[in-house]
């Protein structure tokens, strides 16, 4: 299975190029945030039958039959229609690594057995959904894994009355590609997540120090304009030709810490977090593809394990330059190399 929680920035790099991947991050953040009292919503709320009456993994393998060529083949072609032969190149150099039945075996095999089944740092003693009988757990992992099919494939329940293409998706048939999730008919998680998150809303990632510098570089992403997402893009060339493999070893240092630190879980939310963030400020998928998102992806994770070295600082000082650093202060535990001074703005 090529998605894990360790690695789940690779899963954010998928789902922040799919046409629906922040409605599918939403609901990934839910269950992996997830305590006893969102498991409980989650089961108590019956997930609706998918077409067919089949079950979740039997719709990922027809859907996988019916759009093969999904896995970076579409990103390609919307490049190829701008005249863009290079860029296209890159994009199916940067294809998808899963697809839906991986994000539900990540469900199943990571996220259940790894949030759900024992204590985490996201929740404190005795409030973690290790708590529950395991079937109250196992309804819930069905009420998740409806709504990551229905998510995945463009027809979760909006949230709220529908936008002036709803009807012409559904004209479309169930086979229609999934709309843009950031525009105004961006769906939201199916309507079971979303009922489970209006009773128990997500907790907030419990990070302790870094907690408030990776708010911070969300919120700058989100109020971020094109300029700066243009250097994000950008600070990432810069870098890959710099120290080739210089992010994936920098990468893999942070995870190995964020393991260590018993801080997994807590990483995976701000990546799933983060896709929705990006693509709300208007990063797309051609951008994210060709390097604005490893930049993104890596200072946050940087940023969550709080680490120090020159590994980190490799990850955080190219967002910082797009960004912007917090004014008056450096990252925690990532002294600013001398003779290279970021302000509080883009530079």
């Amino acid at each position: 299975m090529p998605y894990g929680l360790v690695s789940s920035p690779v899963v954010a790099f998928d789902l922040v190029r799919h046409p629906s991947g922040p409605s599918v991050a939403r609901v990934l953040r839910y269950a992996v945030g997830a305590g006893a009292a969102h498991v409980r919503a989650l089961a108590d709320a019956a997930p609706p039958a998918l077409p067919g009456g089949t079950t979740p993994e039997e719709a990922a393998r027809r859907h996988a039959e019916r759009a093969p060529g999904e896995d970076g083949a579409a990103l390609a072609r919307v490049a190829l229609q701008a005249g863009d032969p290079a860029a296209a190149r890159a994009l199916l150099a940067r294809a998808p690594v899963g697809g839906l039945a991986d994000v539900l075996a990540l469900l199943r095999e990571r996220v259940v057995p790894q949030c759900w089944e024992r204590p985490t740092a996201l929740h404190p003693p005795g409030e973690g959904a290790d708590v529950l009988d395991p079937r109250v757990r196992a309804a819930a992992a069905d009420a998740v894994a409806h709504a990551l099919v229905r998510a995945w494939t463009g027809r979760p329940a909006p949230d709220g009355p529908p936008g002036p293409r709803a009807a012409e998706r559904r004209a479309a048939g169930p086979d229609a590609p999934g709309p843009d999730a950031t525009g105004p008919d961006a769906p939201e998680p199916d309507d079971v997540v979303a009922r489970a998150a209006a009773l128990v809303p997500p907790r907030p990632v419990p990070l302790g120090p870094a907690a408030a510098r990776v708010e911070d570089a969300l919120a700058r992403l989100a109020a971020a304009p094109p300029e700066q997402l243009a250097l994000l893009r950008r600070a990432s060339g810069a870098e890959a030709a710099e120290a080739p493999g210089a992010w994936a070893r920098a990468v893999h240092d942070v995870s190995a810490a964020l393991e260590r630190a018993g801080l997994t879980e807590a990483a995976a939310c701000v990546q799933l977090e983060a896709v929705v963030v990006a693509r709300r400020a208007g990063l797309d998928a051609a951008a994210a593809a060709a390097g604005a998102w490893p930049t993104l992806s890596g200072a946050l994770h940087a940023l969550c394990a709080g680490a120090v070295g020159p590994a980190a600082r490799r990850l955080v000082e190219p967002l910082e330059r797009a960004v912007g650093a917090p004014a008056g202060a450096a990252p925690a535990g990532l002294p600013r190399p001398r003779g290279r001074g970021h302000g509080g703005g883009a530079r």
